[in-house]
């Protein structure tokens, strides 16, 4: 029977890709194009990848999985941990394949850890602690070290090397090339049904570079000649050849995938959107501001690691959401990327102070003002779109959604700024709805992505799908017939129902979600 490979650089846009491909820079990418389909892969909202990957696990909108953000909040307090695979309410494709007997290589894919047991391997995902398995089974790890390819986790934190793009890509180059040789190994040496391989180094090569690689970027023209812009498009072409190598080692008869969680823009401005609610008459800081503020972004960030590093700090301390509860009507609830704000609603919110009759005229209140907006230095508004929830999102967790949700303007992050609104700093890039797929194989039609315009969530069930694997969940996605051709249906499983809600047991200590919101931090989605 066919199997399916599917190839996931985070973050990838054609944006980018598109000129590399041109200067024949991606000669494995344009191969696979030639022979299949290629399109536009639309994200979820919010767009991180920490929402969208669970999409992408479980075929359903983040209002039926429940994740909107990178931490969730524990009921009863301001305490907020570090989402893991626990934090899904809804099964994923690998519940389903494991009930189907299928094997699968699920490599890299975040939101995976603690990794759960499945039929095959997994090495988790995302950002992870240490002194953790980290891959089913639990003994895999030490057996790619044996095989001299280990894994490293982590790494690749860009908010690190502010300004040092050289020693950043360092460490691009020497992550992704252990991760590449840990994955060979596994294609090599494993039996698989489906192979999954998600790559990050896109992702943070193009939040820190993107002033190097980006043809829409103000800065490219002057920084595209330089070494750096060399070795930032040496990283796509490491991609590009690994790509070949992993597609190298499938059938005729099977399936290939590549695509993106999400795309991403270019931005030269940055938004705080706390700050923004304040300045608009939202939100108030408590006296914490004064002292935490500055540790945020620049400089004193800088010295902040420097003094974690001498005090042994990291994953003990972390930077709170310096927030006068009691004088705050609305607040950022999507802190990782500012897209989402809810109002402070009296019985929902620990320290509410909106009454419940008051809800609707203070959101309408919110989106105004923010929509109203101007930035004094382009006149123009940080926000192209303002959706109420309920426009977006049905599902079963509906109430978890933010109340309201953006979408950011052309050329802005909604976040990465310490003041309102400012020029951006380290940070050239932000994601975006519009991601990449490409589709390859016998039953891909050459015009697939033409007349279905594909979404996140249809690879879930695209997947199931092309494996002849029943499903147990009620996607909101759509099985992409032309990938998989007109009989390819997905059969009803056995209904399992509403997954268990698993408290706020996330899998891991306190010490150890600490240490993940650190790196977190490091990845620029905290501040």
């Amino acid at each position: 029977m066919p199997r399916v490979l599917l190839i996931g650089w985070d973050g990838a846009d054609w944006r980018i890709l598109d000129p590399l491909l041109e200067r024949g820079a991606l000669p494995n990418l344009q191969a696979l194009i030639d022979r299949g389909a290629k399109g536009v892969l639309r994200s979820t909202i919010p767009t991180h990848s920490w929402s969208a990957w669970p999409s992408f696990l479980t075929g359903v909108e983040p209002a039926d999985h429940g994740v909107y953000d990178i931490l969730e909040n524990v009921p009863g307090t301001h305490r907020q941990l570090p989402v893991t695979f626990r934090s899904i309410k809804e099964r994923t494709i690998l519940a389903d394949l494991t009930a189907a007997g299928k094997r699968t290589l699920m490599i890299n894919v975040p939101l995976t850890f603690p990794p759960p047991e499945i039929e095959g391997e997994l090495v988790a995902g995302g950002v992870l602690p240490k002194g953790r398995d980290f891959t089913h089974p639990s003994e895999l790890a030490a057996e790619l070290e044996k095989a001299g390819a280990a894994w490293p986790i982590n790494g690749m934190s860009w908010t690190t090397y502010r300004n040092r793009p050289d020693a950043f890509l360092d460490e691009v180059n020497h992550v992704t090339k252990a991760r590449i040789k840990a994955m060979e190994w596994l294609i090599d040496n494993r039996d698989w049904e489906l192979a999954s391989f998600v790559f990050f180094s896109t992702d943070r090569v193009q939040h820190c570079l993107s002033n190097y690689i980006a043809p829409d970027h103000p800065e490219y023209a002057e920084r595209s000649t330089t070494a750096v812009g060399e070795r930032a498009r040496d990283v796509y072409r490491m991609l590009d050849d690994t790509l070949g190598s992993l597609v190298s080692r499938s059938r005729g008869d099977d399936l290939v995938l590549f695509m993106s969680d999400h795309g991403f823009q270019s931005c030269t401005r940055c938004v705080h959107m706390d700050q923004l609610l304040r300045r608009l008459g939202f939100l108030q800081f408590s006296a914490k501001q004064a002292l935490f503020g500055p540790l945020q972004w620049g400089a004193m960030r800088q010295v902040a690691r420097k003094v974690y590093d001498l005090l042994g700090l990291h994953g003990k301390v972390s930077l709170p959401q310096p927030v006068n509860w009691a004088k705050t009507r609305a607040y950022t609830s999507v802190r990782s990327t500012g897209e989402g704000v809810s109002v402070n609603l009296e019985g929902r919110e620990i320290d509410g102070i909106v009454p419940s009759r008051e809800y609707d005229r203070v959101r309408d209140e919110v989106a105004e003002a923010i929509g109203n907006f101007r930035d004094p230095a382009t006149g123009r508004s940080p926000v192209k779109k303002i959706w109420r929830r309920e426009e977006v999102f049905k599902g079963r967790y509906l109430e978890r959604a933010p109340d309201l949700l953006f979408e950011p303007a052309e050329g802005y992050s909604l976040t990465h700024a310490k003041s309102v609104v400012e020029k951006a700093d380290w940070v050239s890039g932000d994601h975006r709805m519009e991601g990449v797929i490409v589709a390859a194989g016998p039953t891909v039609a050459e015009k697939a992505f033409d007349e279905q315009p594909p979404q996140l969530i249809d690879v879930a069930p695209t997947l199931l799908a092309a494996l002849d694997a029943p499903a147990s969940v009620s996607h909101t996605g759509k099985v992409l017939s032309a990938v998989v051709g007109a009989q390819a249906t997905v059969r009803a499983g056995e209904a399992a129902g509403e997954t268990e809600e698993a408290g706020h047991d996330a899998g891991v200590t306190d010490t150890e979600a600490g240490e993940m919101e650190e790196h977190l931090r490091g990845l620029g989605y905290l501040e």
